[in-house]
């Protein structure tokens, strides 16, 4: 009876935070989803437990399940979507891995509604737009795809090997690039798309690893209405890229039985749908990614040594961040400034901040780097420079433990010091937004203007 009170107390507390919480399994599955979430997404509870994320909400990007495959936080990260009844919700997310005994176990995902800096951003958005030109393409008229410019470094060799794979671009043969995770991948397979003959042609992404092996081949070869229970006519991948490139992300994610399966569309330029007993052709180029070196793949049956010899008419390896150290600062640097632009700051980063970047060996590559940039900007606030103290909590303890950090450094690390960073920063920005009005910063914070007075003082902002 205890434990069950418990429960119910732990429910009604989780029930009535005034944020989002949602928590998905290893499998992807929701296990828990607040009544908050619920309210800013459009479901009910019930509606959701138990399926995965991606069948509730089809995306190629999702920061839950980047979470749930690298295990690197992402926080404070600004997302706009539509939600189920076709509201626009304008949110700041947080998603934490649940990691035991070293494996990650699941993931725990906090929504903040901030629809008062909405306005803000909306205008933001709409500067950029009215200067930037945008790449339509035939199959999603506002995606703008990468182009190989956009690929940032100043290391020589890849600069170099860059120059030879926007040369073999114009080739009709099939892509393989292999390397560790965020190291910028998909932006080299989408800049083989523009710099190709098929650039006015659909270029269709898929992530092996988001998918349930279940739902997989259906959503590569597509569905014949009738074929299994609540099944419709429906185009897979290969008929929305015809006459493009289809890029088969963590390919290595895939089960070896749809592999052949996948191999044989390869060579013989026809897909079969779920259920279906015609061959319909398909003219599509085949770009994959694999995040590991793809000999120990075939050794650890991974990947099949058959359709890696397809794939790697053209092999590709994008070296690592931490091999290539003349990146760290220069991508720093890029990273700081674009989130300069976006919230008006002139911050830039510490020195001793920069040392331990350049002795941290950096697993996540360039997406960890812009996590933590991303991270620590929205935590400095008003500050000039970025310090370990602004630094997101997993890395600190990363850096301690491989002895990268010592204890004597002065480091806010607690979560009462991450919290207060964080209500720095928001603070900062409303009141930026008011013009010093405390008054008016007040009402759009929803708190009295004594209680922000005083968090003012308390935190030194000026």
């Amino acid at each position: 009876m205890e434990e069950l009170d418990r429960k119910l107390l732990l429910d009604i507390v989780l029930n009535n935070l005034d944020k989002g919480m949602a928590i998905i399994n290893r499998n992807g599955e929701f296990i828990y989803y607040n009544r908050k979430i619920a309210e800013l997404e459009g479901f009910e509870p019930e509606e959701v437990l138990g399926h995965h994320l991606q069948e509730m909400f089809p995306t190629d990007e999702s920061s839950m399940l980047n979470v749930l495959e690298n295990g690197i936080p992402i926080y404070n990260s600004l997302q706009e979507y539509i939600n189920k009844n076709g509201k626009k919700i304008f949110s700041m997310v947080t998603d934490v891995p649940i990691i035991s005994e070293g494996e990650i176990e699941g993931v725990v995902e906090f929504v903040h509604d901030i629809d008062q800096i909405k306005q803000i951003y909306q205008a933001i958005q709409s500067f950029e737009k009215s200067i930037d030109s945008v790449k339509r393409t035939k199959n999603d008229g506002m995606k703008k795809l990468h182009e190989f410019k956009d690929y940032k470094t100043l290391n020589f060799e890849l600069l170099e090997l860059l120059k030879k794979i926007e040369k073999l671009s114009l080739s009709r043969s099939n892509v393989l690039i292999y390397g560790e995770t965020g190291t910028g991948k998909e932006i080299i397979a989408q800049s083989i798309h523009t710099s190709s003959e098929r650039k006015n042609k659909p270029f269709v992404a898929q992530n092996c690893a988001a998918i349930p092996e279940t739902l997989l081949e259906s959503i590569l070869f597509g569905t014949v209405k009738g074929s299994f229970t609540g099944s419709i006519e429906r185009k897979g991948l290969f008929e929305k890229a015809d006459g493009g490139t289809l890029l088969l992300d963590e390919l290595n994610s895939m089960p070896m039985h749809l592999q052949s399966k996948l191999l044989r569309v390869i060579q013989e330029g026809y897909i079969r749908r779920v259920g279906g007993s015609s061959e319909i052709k398909v003219d599509v180029r085949v770009v994959a990614t694999v995040n590991a070196d793809p000999n120990v793949l075939i050794e650890n049956c991974k990947l099949r040594e058959d359709l890696f010899y397809r794939l790697s008419i053209i092999s590709i390896y994008v070296p690592p961040l931490r091999s290539r150290s003349e990146d760290i600062e220069y991508l720093s640097k890029l990273f700081i400034d674009a989130e300069n632009k976006f919230k008006n700051m002139n911050l830039k980063l510490s020195h001793e901040v920069l040392e331990l970047f350049n002795t941290y060996d950096w697993k996540g590559n360039v997406r960890e780097l812009k996590n933590i940039i991303e991270s620590a900007c929205n935590v400095a606030g008003d500050d000039k420079y970025i310090k370990l103290e602004h630094l997101p909590c997993y890395l600190i303890e990363r850096l301690r433990s491989r002895n990268l950090l010592s204890d004597d450094n002065q480091v806010k690390s607690s979560y009462s010091d991450m919290v207060e960073s964080f209500e720095k920063g928001i603070i900062s920005e409303m009141l930026k937004k008011t013009e010093g009005n405390v008054s008016k910063a007040s009402k759009l914070l929803k708190i009295k203007r004594q209680t922000l007075q005083h968090k003012i003082k308390k935190l030194n902002i000026r």
